[in-house]
Order: structure tokens, then sequence, then C-alpha cells
């Protein structure tokens, strides 16, 4: 098969991760770099050896799909150019500033018939990959994701920088819509939250809390589910998964925990994660998240088929954290909404999705 040829916009610290791996790739053929950087310009150049610009219009013949990796004002403007010249795009997350860009990116990829992928890489990393076989219809789920703070993304807050990860995984974990948000942040030294608490409450009753933080004293990077399958632990930091399953023991366990003797209490701690709730750590194989993301791009191109993470997934998570970083600046009050997760294909306009979930009937 003839290498899909690929262009990189913003070649800053991910996009330079982007650059090197599809340079490194049989599948595609880096062709083309813009940065409006000179310094950034000069470093593809000189490593990869391809054609650099300003304006990626210049370049245009050169590439087929291209790879958006600019500060999140940007990728409105340079998706939409590219999908307007019949291109594939890959735009890191958020999808875009504002809600109506993203729409509009949607819209406008359909109507052309191109791949709009979203960069939420984490629903590609082989812990979650691994996690996701063992949690099924889970009722509570926590996530922390913290770091020390490294003066990146600073256009937006900590909740589309960082908690918006989360989100995405969260959606994708629970097959119901969200009737309401919680939340509550602070800036510390940037202009937009970098601090953030949040709670998602689902129709069905499940719960998540989610909390981000780019001021912390400590890396965290966690999810935790629980429900009827047991409990899972995901600590993307270190190359294991915990499980907690439910044993038949368990299910078929006659007594009374409040009249047992002491010899039936000892028998059961004994046997309390061995028999009961059997747990057991898991080393699933290691892998880069970002090179699973680029295969799942080009699997789409090539057969015109739904990236993992499509425009409209992109969008829909980029509707909850819009309520949550709205829900902060306006000092965490309660915002009952209807918005389904991106398993919902829901048409129509967000007044009308809304109408819908309220109704307690899922927008198919």
């Amino acid at each position: 098969m003839t290498a899909l040829r690929v262009a990189v916009i913003g070649h800053g610290k991910l996009g330079s991760i982007h650059a090197r791996l599809l340079n490194d790739s049989e599948d595609f053929e880096l062709t083309a770099v813009a940065d409006p950087v000179v310094a950034n310009r000069k470093l593809a150049s000189d490593t990869f050896n391809v054609a650099t610009t300003t304006d990626i219009t210049e370049l245009m013949s050169v590439f087929d799909c291209a790879i958006v990796a600019t500060p999140t004002f940007l990728h409105h403007q340079v998706a939409k150019t590219l999908l307007e010249n019949g291109k594939h795009v890959f735009v890191e997350k958020p999808i875009t500033a504002t809600l109506d860009e993203a729409r509009e990116l949607v819209a406008l990829a359909e109507a052309r018939g191109l791949i709009l992928q979203v960069g939420h890489v984490v629903r590609f990393d082989h812990r979650f990959e691994a996690a996701k076989q063992f949690i099924r219809s889970p009722r509570l789920i926590e996530c922390h994701r913290a770091s020390g703070y490294t003066f990146r993304s600073m256009d937006v807050g900590v909740t589309l920088d960082l908690m918006i990860h989360d989100i995405d995984l969260v959606l994708s974990l629970v097959d119901s819509p969200v009737t309401a948000i919680q939340a509550v942040g602070t800036p510390v030294i940037g202009p937009h939250e970098d601090v953030a608490h949040a709670r998602l409450t689902f129709e069905n009753g499940a719960l998540a809390n989610l909390s981000a933080s780019r001021a912390s004293y400590q890396q965290v990077r966690n999810l935790q589910a629980a429900g009827s399958f047991g409990f899972v632990n995901v600590d993307f930091l270190k190359d294991s998964i915990t499980t907690v399953g439910v044993g038949e023991s368990l299910r078929q366990l006659d007594m009374d925990p409040v009249t047992a003797t002491e010899a039936e209490k000892q028998d059961i701690t004994a046997r309390f994660f061995t028999e009961l709730l059997p747990r057991n750590t898991l080393t699933p194989t290691p892998c880069n998240a970002i090179a699973e993301e680029h295969k799942d791009f080009l699997m789409a191109i090539t057969s015109q088929s739904n990236p993992r993470v499509d425009g409209e997934t992109g969008l829909k998570v980029l509707e909850i954290a819009k309520r949550i970083s709205d829900l902060i600046q306006n000092e965490g009050s309660a915002d009952q909404i209807g918005i389904g997760g991106p398993h919902f294909n829901s048409s129509g306009s967000l007044a009308e999705r809304k109408s819908i979930h309220r109704s307690g009937v899922r927008g198919l």
C-alpha cells in the first residue's frame, strides 16, 4: 500500500512527537510541516528533510491529510481551511475553542465526506484498553489527573487541558445521558481555572467524580470504576491494573455477619480477596498511544469508516467540558442538562436534544 502523505500543523512539543512518529511509520509519508516559529520550522527541516512553511495553503498539493497540533484557539481556523481544501483532518483535543466552531467543523467534514478525528489520546492507552474490558455498566467512576505547572495550553483552563481526557473516558464508559453537573474550581496563576472538580450525574443513576489540577505538587493519573462487575483501578503512571471481581463464593455465601462466630469471621477474612472478591493485577502490553491514534486515522481514511473518536464525539465531550468551565466561572451552581455521551448519534439542535433526553428517550 502506498504511504499516505501527511502534514503536521504546529511543530511544538506535541506536534514534534506526531511528526517523529509519522516519519518513522511505514503507513505515512511526512511531506510538510507548518509553524510560525522559525526555530520550529528549522528543527523540522533539519530532522525530517521536509518542506516547511508559515502558511499551509502554500503546500496543499503535497499532502492528503494533516495533524493539527496548534494552540486550541487556532484549531477551527486551521482545520476549516484543510477541510475546505479536501484534506482529512486529525485535530488535537479539544476539537475547538467554542461549540459553534466545533459544530461547523463536524458539518463541514460530513458535507465533504472527509474524516475528522479528535486527539483524545487516552482512549488508545494500553492501560485503559485493558481495563475497559472489565468495566460493564459502571455505577461510580472517579478520575484524578494532576501535574505541576508547565505554562502550556495557557489559552484554556485545566478543564479543557487535562480534565477533558477523563470526560471523554467517562462518556465512553457510561451508556446514558448526563442529566446534571456540579463543578467548582479556581485559577492559581493563569487567567483560567488551574484546579477543577466536577460531578456528573447520569440518567441511569451513575455518578462520575472528576478532579484535575495543573498546580499540584505531585503527578497523578488515576481512574477507578465500580459496579456490579466489581472494582477496577487504573494507574496511568504505572503499567498495572487492579481488578476486584465478584466471585461465585460470595454469591453463594449464606451467613449473617452480625451473628457470625469468630471462626466464621476468620474464614471470611482469609478468603476475602481470593475467593469472595478475587483481586488480580494485570500488566497490559505497552504501546505508543499516539501511534495507535495514527493507525486509527489511517484505517478511517482508507476504509471510509468512523474513527474511534470522531468529530461528533469531540463536540459532545466539549459540550460537557464547557458546561463545567462555565459553572466554575459562575461559582459552581448546579446545572441541569441533558447531553448524551459520544455513543449517541443524535441529530437536531442542542435544545431539541435536551428535550429528548429530559423526556427519558435516548437521542438515537
